[in-house]
């Protein structure tokens, strides 16, 4: 497939506010000592500003230490909660719910990995806020053994790419990896940090794939959630 960016026939969302006008490039930093702290920050990509802590970011991540499902709560630029993930603690499906939501509602977006030798892979089920919440898929597919680079795809176009900036810094002692993530016109760019993030917690970890499916799939259905959950195996 292409390596260009194609804007979706119709915007991808969770959040319509923050739909990207134009291409965008952000900048995705891990801060956390250990990977289950879950701290980073995501801003726009510009080369001509100072280092990364210098920017400031248009979302914050924070993470809960030594939490069996793994929940991160994502805010926006003035610091209200946009939403929170987090995967069930005896699974591998992750949801993605509206702040102070717990399993009885209905998640905005749904991750669920999918087999694959080395490279990441998954699917994402999106209730797309843009088109009154019927549900559209996003596939990952990772494109190397090093985990450096996945591409997104929506209908069989490129929507969004996300590099690791450096082959070995994720296995330096004390240093964190960064995320060069493009992002075409359309998308939501919270969306594309919350997949970044999901990018981050596959680094070092392998799951076995989820049972989870798309509404009117053969092999199940995404509004049959707690069957889905019971199913999934711990990664």
């Amino acid at each position: 497939m292409t390596s260009t960016l194609t804007s979706p026939k119709h915007p991808i969302a969770v959040r319509l506010d923050q739909i990207a006008s134009k291409s965008t490039t952000l900048r995705v930093n891990h801060h956390s000592l250990s990977w289950s702290g879950g701290d980073f920050t995501i801003s726009e990509w510009n080369n001509t500003e100072g280092t990364p802590s210098e920017v400031t970011p248009l979302f914050t991540v924070s993470g809960k230490v030594a939490s069996f499902t793994h929940r991160h709560q994502f805010l926006d630029q003035t610091g209200l909660p946009l939403f929170d993930i987090n995967r069930k603690a005896a699974g591998v499906t992750w949801y993605v719910r509206l702040p102070d939501e717990d399993s009885s509602h209905e998640p905005i977006a749904t991750i669920a990995p999918r087999w694959s030798y080395f490279k990441d892979k998954f699917d994402v089920y999106i209730s797309n806020a843009a088109m009154n919440g019927e549900e559209i898929l996003i596939e990952a597919r990772g494109q190397d053994i090093w985990k450096l680079r996945t591409n997104f795809y929506a209908n069989g176009s490129l929507v969004m790419t996300s590099k690791r900036t450096d082959k070995l810094m994720a296995y330096i002692p004390g240093k964190r990896p960064e995320w060069k993530v493009d992002v075409a016109k359309g998308m939501d760019l919270a969306l594309a940090a919350v997949l970044s993030v999901y990018l981050a917690e596959l680094m070092f970890h392998s799951c076995m794939p989820s049972s989870h499916n798309s509404v009117g799939d053969t092999q199940g259905s995404s509004k049959e959630q707690s069957n889905t959950e019971q199913k999934d195996s711990t990664c």
